[in-house]
């Protein structure tokens, strides 16, 4: 009977502790009603939830209209774009940041949050934003209508971004981010442009959605006011591009993403990113998009392959695709093209 005992009490004791989004006691702000009770999640690390959509899908949150949308790859991040009403939950550290965007909102919207350091209160205004760092539990009391757009990036994401431009404390860094609400175009617009890309799935896209997210994370580190870390010069000399070139000919109709190049060429996607750009005078997409087009042209000309093989051949998802890439760099559509330059 003892044993028996001892075995329950230790199951007890590891039963994962849930992460709830409920109603504070001290607020008058109510919980929405029928919410579904959160579930748990067990994991090997420290945080209760390894991704704050699923987090977003499974507690009160998913009482609230929302559409989720994923990117995979070397790359992955996730977005949501959610409808809230009145509300006063607890989010849960997570190992990602969060980027929060209010896309609309009803008059007299009311946010309060607190990150750790005492609650904090603004309106919620659209193109406003606010960052929930990573491995910080966050409090939230809301009133009123909103439609707001969230972008999670993996810390795992970040490191590959920056590399070694990451600060060692990400919390920190962002602290002044979290305190008041702030405006930046180029964030906002970066956001609402990845949302709609996320929707075409065509493999073509991946690097130039990557490139998108460098350029995200970098202005926002600088936006955090986070000094770079002095180091030496990255360069892009004659061997380093002619791994990435050889890299890409050989998995060309493959979907190829900035980081995929950037572990070919030995670099840091940041530091890739602007030594690729400065050697060869042009963005890592623009040239790739350009080596898929050479190659194009070399099986339209020399095959019998239909414009659908030659496009997939070339890492094209869909021939509609491939004839307006084609004709955006060339001048005209492949077919043309191919009849003026057969070669048999």
């Amino acid at each position: 009977m003892q044993s028996e005992r001892q075995s329950k009490e230790a199951a007890q004791q590891e039963q994962p502790h849930c992460v709830t989004a409920e109603k504070s006691p001290d607020s008058a702000v109510p919980t929405p009603a029928g919410a579904a009770a959160p579930k748990c999640k067990i994991s090997d690390t420290r945080y209760e939830w390894q991704s704050y959509a699923d987090f977003y899908r499974e507690s009160a949150y998913a009482v609230f209209p929302q559409q989720h949308r994923s990117l995979a790859g070397r790359l992955p991040f996730r977005m949501i774009d959610v409808d809230q009403s009145d509300h006063n939950f607890t989010d849960p550290d997570v190992p990602e940041s969060v980027l929060v965007l209010p896309l609309a909102t009803s008059a007299h919207n009311r946010w309060s949050w607190d990150m750790g350091n005492g609650w904090r209160h603004s309106s919620a205004a659209p193109g406003s934003l606010l960052v929930l760092p990573a491995g910080v539990e966050s409090r939230w009391r809301v009133k009123g209508q909103r439609n707001l757009l969230l972008l999670t990036l993996p810390s795992t994401t970040l490191e590959s971004v920056l590399g070694g431009a990451l600060p060692e404390n990400v919390a920190r860094t962002f602290h002044s981010l979290t305190q008041a609400p702030w405006e930046d175009p180029f964030i906002a617009q970066t956001m609402v442009r990845l949302w709609g890309a996320m929707l075409e799935h065509d493999p073509t896209d991946q690097l130039l959605a990557d490139g998108a997210l460098v350029a995200l994370a970098t202005h926002l580190l600088q936006r955090a006011g986070a000094a770079e870390k002095p180091g030496r010069r990255v360069a892009m000399p004659a061997w380093r591009l002619q791994r990435v070139t050889e890299f890409v000919d050989a998995h060309l109709h493959e979907e190829l993403g900035i980081a995929a190049l950037a572990d070919a060429a030995g670099l840091s996607v940041r530091h890739f990113t602007r030594a690729f750009s400065q050697q060869v005078g042009e963005t890592p997409h623009r040239w790739l998009m350009n080596r898929r087009i050479e190659k194009a042209k070399q099986r339209l000309a020399h095959s019998d392959d239909t414009l659908e093989q030659v496009a997939r051949a070339c890492g094209f998802s869909a021939q509609s695709h491939f004839t307006r890439v084609f004709r955006l760099i060339t001048g005209e559509p492949p077919k043309r093209w191919q009849q003026s330059h057969k070669q048999s």
